[in-house]
């Protein structure tokens, strides 16, 4: 009797729930054959909360969800991939010559150029914006670092006598294009740009061509201005830009962006014979290489400085005990700052991938004729190479680097830099005349000009005055 009255139960239970179903609304339905038929479903069937099946019917709902699972996973597996709803493109802008900006300022990014990009007809863009990071200061430097203190209190002096604002450790501009694609939600967007994606072969490839001629078209403008423009890959393009300290400003509107002028940011070396700051840019996507031909003081303010601005330092150096001030004194941690000895491969395991936030600077001080060495190079990273005197010997250094810097040196070796960095009458015979102080830099585009690094006290007090 009792195994009859379980199963007259049992089978009450199962006619109640089959009537629960057949009651629910289509809707409601669909949702609970994608998932456990149970409280949540007969709540929406309209049920009283308090109804529990049997341990049979929970059974029986647990075989049909790992069913309905599979078959969702088949579904999944066997489905197209997602259609997007728009494409992007970003440029990256800056200065004709990144690496030793000129002494005037860069002018504004003129905003009829953006105007008109926006409204080309024949380009059908949802949206032209400008982006610019920046970052006041140098990233995750040691709390009490005294080089980053000397440096920021540097660069604000410098500021203040200018009237203008501190010189950033990383300024970059981007300008980044939309295109909407058909069943974008943004209708009238899509609709607009249907026929410029039509009229160049239709579907993906014919956004990608639109964006492209929207990005040459951008180029060519924007060179007119003082300006050049570098295509991004995707994996360049991070718009949270990795560093707590950097300062991101959008600037959709035209008169916003007629105030943004792509003024780099940089290592502040000094400032030229006008007052006007001195400013090198050692870091890039790409890979630079620096020659210097000067004294070691030349070569540890330019250690220090690079450090103050959120770059890790390696020092490959033959003189060990030269460079033991700079490590005692300077505040940096061994996260920060390597001596290494020639002949050891360059590089610091233990350190992250260089990046827009914390770059790489290696310095080879190797003497006038350094032994070849494997030095990591890529992007962020920039490779310095100090050479006490000229030789004739190391003359490829010189012609291959990005940068060169030259301090004074005898009238024989300036006749030789000559023939070798095409430099004018007048700047091989100031070479030789020189102060302690003063440095010839010169670019690979050929953008020279002379700067005093004039120390701060606190680096005058462990590494003295200037001396060549």
């Amino acid at each position: 009797m009792a195994g009859l009255a379980a199963a007259w139960r049992l089978r009450t239970r199962r006619k109640q729930l089959e009537a629960a179903v057949a009651d629910t609304p289509a809707a409601a339905l669909r949702f609970s054959r994608a998932g456990v038929v149970g409280r949540k479903d007969l709540r929406v069937a309209g049920q009283n909360d308090q109804y529990v099946a049997g341990q049979e019917d929970r059974h029986v709902a647990g075989q049909e969800d790992r069913y309905s699972g599979k078959d969702r996973k088949k579904e999944l597996k066997g489905s197209k991939p997602s259609i997007p709803d728009h494409v992007s493109a970003v440029l990256e802008i800056e200065p004709v010559d990144p690496v030793l900006p000129s002494a005037d300022p860069p002018t504004p990014i003129p905003s009829h150029i953006l105007s008109g990009l926006r409204d080309d007809p024949l380009l059908g863009l949802a949206d032209v914006r400008l982006i610019q990071h920046v970052q006041p200061i140098g990233a995750g430097l040691p709390e009490r670092s005294q080089a980053g203190a000397s440096y920021q209190s540097l660069n604000q002096d410098v500021a203040h006598r200018l009237g203008t604002d501190p010189i950033p450790a990383t300024r970059l501009t981007w300008l980044a294009f939309r295109l909407e694609l058909p069943g974008s939600r943004r209708h009238a967007l899509a609709a607009r740009a249907a026929g410029p994606i039509l009229a160049r072969g239709g579907g993906i490839t014919g956004a990608n061509r639109t964006l492209d001629k929207a990005a040459r078209t951008a180029s060519a403008k924007l060179a007119l201005a003082g300006y050049r423009a570098i295509t991004l890959a995707e994996d360049d393009y991070r718009p949270d830009f990795a560093s707590d300290l950097a300062e991101a400003h959008s600037s959709p509107n035209a008169d916003d962006r007629a105030k943004v002028a792509a003024a780099p940011g940089g290592v502040l070396m000094g400032v030229d014979p006008a007052h006007r700051p001195v400013t090198l840019g050692l870091f890039h996507r790409t890979p630079l290489s620096t020659a210097v031909i000067g004294s070691l003081h030349l070569a540890q303010i330019l250690a220090l400085r690079c450090a103050a601005i959120g770059a890790r330092v390696i020092i490959e150096t033959a003189r060990q005990d030269e460079w033991d001030t700079v490590l005692l004194y300077s505040g940096l941690d061994m996260a920060r700052l390597a001596v290494q000895p020639v002949g050891r491969p360059v590089g610091n395991p233990g350190w992250p991938a260089p990046s827009m936030a914390t770059p790489l600077l290696v310095l080879r001080d190797c003497g006038a004729r350094p032994p070849y060495a494997e030095v990591p190079r890529g992007p962020w990273t920039s490779i310095v190479t100090l050479l006490p005197y000229f030789d004739p010997r190391t003359a490829g250094y010189l012609r291959d680097a990005d940068l060169v810097g030259l301090q004074r040196m005898p009238r024989e070796e300036a006749a030789m830099a000559r023939h070798v960095l095409s430099l004018p009458d007048k700047d091989t015979a100031a070479l030789a005349d020189l102060p302690d102080a003063m440095v010839l830099w010169r670019s690979r585009k050929r953008t020279m000009r002379y700067c005093e690094f004039t120390p701060t006290k606190w680096e005058e007090t462990f590494l003295g005055e200037p001396a060549r």
